[in-house]
């Protein structure tokens, strides 16, 4: 079922490990660690985080991207123990048409699958709710991390400029058997 227009409350979305919800302001320290760790922050910022403040300003910015229909940015925790370990969402969206998401994750949750589990449930949310026909992501060039994650989830590489690479997801494209299920998702591309 798809809808048209922009959710008029916060979707919550469940995978196998993550609960996706909206963000709150008590996420501060959670997002206030992802930011202020040089290794994750040098993908988002010039400078890492290094006042509590800042986290406020990024809350308070995804809160009203959603109350202005501009926007979706879910806080991910793990089920297990509720803990905070990143976000990710539709930093722009144009309900029945096109979105762009992006993402972070605490580093010591790097390598886990975790990421690819947030977005494939964010990425169907996006095509089955939204009613979009395309989802877009960009990230700089150097980050090998974040190209291999797209290109499994079944992103392709639609230009290279200055130093970063746009991808885009097409909706027919999840449709074919490579892409269609979360766990061929997952699989390695040779």
């Amino acid at each position: 079922m798809t809808i048209s227009e922009f959710p008029k409350t916060f979707p919550r979305l469940e995978t196998e490990r993550l609960i996706l919800r909206e963000i709150r302001l008590d996420d501060r320290y959670g997002i206030f660690g992802n930011f202020s760790d040089e290794e994750v922050a040098k993908w988002f910022f010039d400078v890492p985080y290094s006042a509590i403040e800042q986290a406020d300003e990024i809350i308070q910015s995804f809160i009203n991207e959603f109350k202005e229909g501009k926007g979706l940015t879910w806080a991910m925790t793990l089920k297990e123990s509720n803990e905070f370990v990143g976000t990710c969402g539709y930093g722009e969206v144009e309900i029945g048409a096109c979105g762009e998401i992006g993402f972070d994750l605490a580093k010591e949750h790097w390598g886990k699958g975790l990421m690819s589990e947030a977005l494939s449930a964010i990425i169907d949310f996006g095509f089955d709710m939204l009613g979009l026909s395309k989802v877009e992501a960009r990230t700089y060039s150097t980050n090998s991390r974040a190209i291999r994650l797209l290109r499994r989830l079944g992103f392709q590489l639609e230009d290279v400029r200055g130093d970063s690479h746009y991808f885009a997801l097409i909706e027919k494209d999840r449709k074919n058997p490579e892409f269609s299920d979360s766990s061929s998702a997952r699989k390695p591309i040779p």
